[in-house]
C-alpha cells in the first residue's frame, strides 16, 4: 500500500509540473505574439521553440458600412504584412489615434487558414461626430456693462462614405475683432496611400490690421498618430502705418486622441504638436521665423471623480524683428484662459496648464471644479478658476463654466454648446 500512495503522490507532482511548464511556455508564445510558433518536445526531454512564418495578408472590415470599402482598405493597409500580433495591435492603435472616429469601440481580430495565410478581421464600429455649436461669453466691464462674445463652429464628418473632415469657424471675441478658419482634409484622395489636408485663415482687427494665411499638408499614419507635412503661405497688412509683412513655412506635425468618448470624455489621453519654419519678408528686408505650438491632456481615474490635467503651449518668433500685433499669441476665455474674457491677452509665447476634478454620471453629466494657470512672455496673469458643467443628452451637449480671478471684476460666464447635424 505505501508504494502505491508513493506512486501516487509523483504522478500528482509530476502531472502538476508539466501544467505549469505548459502554462509557461503558453504565457511565453503570448507575449512573443506570433500566430503559428510553437514548441515541440525533443529527444532530451527538453522543448524546442519551432518558428513558422506567417504574414498578414489580407484585411477584411465587418461591421458599420457608413464608409466606403475602398477607404477602409487604404486606411488599414498598415496592417498587411506585419508578422505578429503585438506588431499588428500596436499599428491598429497608432490608426485609431490618428482619427478620432475610430475610438475604442473598433477593434481587430484574426483569422487563419492554409499554412502561412492570415487575415486581420476589423471590427468597424466609429463615433462619428458631425455637429454645429458655438461659445457664448458674457461678463461685466468695468463700466458696469455686460459684455457679450461668441463663436459659431460647423464640424461635419464623412458626409459622403469617403472619411472627409470640414470645419468653418468663425469667432467675434470682441465687438472690433474677426477671426474666419475654414478646413478641408480627405483622406485617401484618388486612391493615393496618404491623405490631404487645405486650410484658410482670415484674422481681422479693426482700423488695426488683415491677416490671411492659406496651407496645405499631406497626412500619413505614423507613430503616435497622423502626421502632417506640407507649407503655408502667410502675409499681413498693417492698416494704420500700411506695412505688410509675408511669409513662407514649411509645417510639421502629429496629432493623437485616444479619449473613450468624443463628447464627455473621461478617459484616455490625446496630444498634439506642430513646428513652422520658414521665410520672413517685411520693409527691413528678410528674416527667418518659427512658429510651435503643443497640446498634451491626460485622465486620471480615481475612485468616484475624474483628475485630467492638460498643458498648452504657442509661441512665435521672428529674428532680429518684434512682433507685430497680428503675429502675437492671443488668449483668454473659454478656450484657453477661463476667467477672462476672451483674447484679453497677446504674447510672443504663452503657456497655460489646467486641472479639473470631475465628479457625476462621467458618460452623460460632469460637475468639474478647475484652475488655469497661465505663464506669459512679459506678462504676469493670475490664474483663473472657477467650477462648470457638462452635459450631453444624445444630441445636445453644453459646457457652461462660472470663472473667477483676482484681477477680474466680477464672474466670467462661459457657455459652450453643439448640436448634433
Amino acid at each position: 500500500m505505501p508504494i502505491f500512495r508513493i506512486i501516487y503522490y509523483i504522478s500528482l507532482f509530476s502531472l502538476g509540473f508539466a501544467q505549469q511548464i505548459d502554462s509557461i511556455l503558453y504565457a511565453d508564445l503570448e507575449e512573443k505574439g506570433a500566430w503559428k510558433n510553437y514548441y515541440i518536445l525533443n529527444d532530451k526531454s527538453d522543448y524546442d521553440f519551432v518558428t513558422i512564418s506567417a504574414k498578414i495578408d489580407s484585411i477584411h472590415v465587418r461591421g458599420d458600412k457608413s464608409v466606403q470599402q475602398k477607404v477602409l482598405r487604404s486606411l488599414f493597409r498598415p496592417l498587411l504584412g506585419l508578422s505578429n500580433q503585438n506588431l499588428v495591435i500596436t499599428q491598429f492603435r497608432n490608426i485609431n489615434g490618428a482619427y478620432s472616429f475610430l475610438n475604442n469601440q473598433s477593434f481587430v481580430s484574426f483569422a487563419q487558414y492554409g499554412k502561412k495565410q492570415v487575415a486581420a478581421v476589423i471590427n468597424f464600429h466609429p463615433q462619428f461626430k458631425s455637429q454645429i455649436g458655438g461659445i457664448l461669453g458674457a461678463s461685466k466691464g468695468t463700466d458696469g456693462k455686460w459684455l457679450t462674445t461668441g463663436e459659431v463652429d460647423l464640424h461635419l464628418e464623412n458626409p459622403r462614405g469617403k472619411g472627409t473632415i470640414s470645419d468653418l469657424e468663425w469667432r467675434q471675441p470682441n465687438d472690433q475683432s474677426r477671426f474666419l478658419n475654414i478646413a478641408y482634409e480627405i483622406p485617401f484622395p484618388f486612391g493615393l496611400p496618404f491623405g490631404a489636408k487645405a486650410e484658410f485663415l482670415q484674422d481681422f482687427m479693426e482700423d488695426t490690421y488683415i491677416l490671411e494665411s492659406s496651407s496645405g499638408m499631406a497626412t500619413s499614419i505614423g507613430p503616435f498618430g497622423r502626421w502632417m507635412i506640407g507649407g503655408k503661405k502667410e502675409s499681413i497688412h498693417e492698416l494704420v502705418d500700411q506695412i505688410d509683412y509675408n511669409s513662407e513655412s514649411l509645417i510639421l506635425g502629429v496629432l493623437g486622441d485616444q479619449r473613450n468618448n468624443r463628447w464627455l470624455p473621461y478617459q484616455g489621453s490625446y496630444w498634439g504638436f506642430e513646428i513652422n519654419l520658414g521665410r520672413w519678408e517685411d520693409h527691413q528686408g528678410q528674416s527667418k521665423v518659427l512658429e510651435a505650438e503643443g497640446n498634451f491632456g491626460y485622465y486620471n481615474l480615481l475612485k468616484n471623480s475624474v483628475l485630467y490635467f492638460s498643458f498648452w503651449a504657442q509661441g512665435k518668433r521672428v529674428d532680429k524683428r518684434d512682433l507685430p500685433l497680428a503675429k502675437k499669441v492671443k488668449f483668454g476665455g473659454a478656450g484657453t484662459l477661463r476667467g477672462y474674457y476672451e483674447n484679453q491677452f497677446n504674447a510672443d509665447w504663452v503657456m497655460i496648464q489646467t486641472t479639473e476634478w470631475i465628479f457625476g454620471d462621467l458618460s452623460r453629466s460632469q460637475i468639474f471644479l478647475y484652475t488655469d494657470i497661465p505663464f506669459a512672455d512679459g506678462l504676469s496673469i493670475k490664474p483663473g478658476y472657477g467650477l462648470g458643467v457638462r452635459h450631453y443628452n444624445g444630441n445636445l451637449s453644453l459646457d457652461i463654466a462660472a470663472g473667477f480671478s483676482s484681477e477680474s471684476t466680477g464672474p466670467k460666464i462661459h457657455l459652450k454648446f453643439s448640436s448634433n447635424l
